[in-house]
């Protein structure tokens, strides 16, 4: 599941994000949840060394080994087999799970790893701004990840010490949230300025080939 590893390890490169060891959205967080529309989405490439220009116009089959797509059909995301070519695989439902809501949240279940190990925290999450509510299905999306504090300057600190995590109401220590609703003040406490450039995961074409 390329494009969602990507999101993980996007979200993971990070401290102080908000974290849980059960999924927190049920049925009534995500009814009337925005709808994605069916095609090719695609995100760009996060490494600012790697040239990774995309003609969405030609077929993905096409497209360079850098590009990070997924398809959507149907309610169901795809994602790509392997790391070449354009052989997909269903991304089970319970591992991408959006919430209704101004700010939409998109509730992220990692896979265990090769090894079969399996991470005692392996929901995170990411938001998007759905005011006004999306009418027909969503084309493009800026995100940000939902964190679990702001970091600040520690008073009188020596040189070289790190900012401290300051937890938003309602996280343990571990950057579990006690609720939804704390997990939506999150959401919307962690979105960056108006003027910061949010990363786009956008729908690029209809058909893979």
């Amino acid at each position: 599941m390329r494009l969602f590893a990507a999101l993980l390890i996007l979200i993971l490169s990070g401290c102080g994000i908000a974290v849980s060891d059960k999924p927190m959205l049920t049925a009534v967080d995500t009814a009337g949840a925005p709808q994605f529309a069916d095609g090719v989405w695609l995100m760009p490439g996060f490494d600012e060394e790697v040239d990774c220009a995309v003609d969405t116009a030609k077929p993905v089959s096409s497209w360079p080994y850098c590009a990070t797509w997924a398809l959507h059909k149907d309610g169901q995301w795809f994602a790509r087999e392997g790391n070449s070519g354009i052989v997909t695989k269903p991304v089970p439902r319970e591992a991408v799970v959006v919430s209704n809501g101004d700010i939409a949240i998109v509730q992220l279940e990692s896979e265990p790893g090769e090894d079969g190990t399996v991470d005692p925290t392996p929901y995170t999450f990411i938001a998007f701004d759905n005011k006004p509510a999306a009418t027909a299905p969503l084309r493009t999306l800026g995100f940000w990840i939902v964190m679990c504090g702001k970091y600040e300057p520690v008073e009188a600190a020596a040189e070289g010490e790190p900012d401290k995590l300051v937890r938003f109401p309602g996280f343990d220590e571990k950057c579990r949230p006690e609720s939804v609703q704390v997990l939506r003040d999150a959401a919307a406490a962690s979105r960056p300025a108006a003027d910061f450039p949010l990363p786009q995961f956008g729908w690029a074409r209809a058909a893979l080939d």
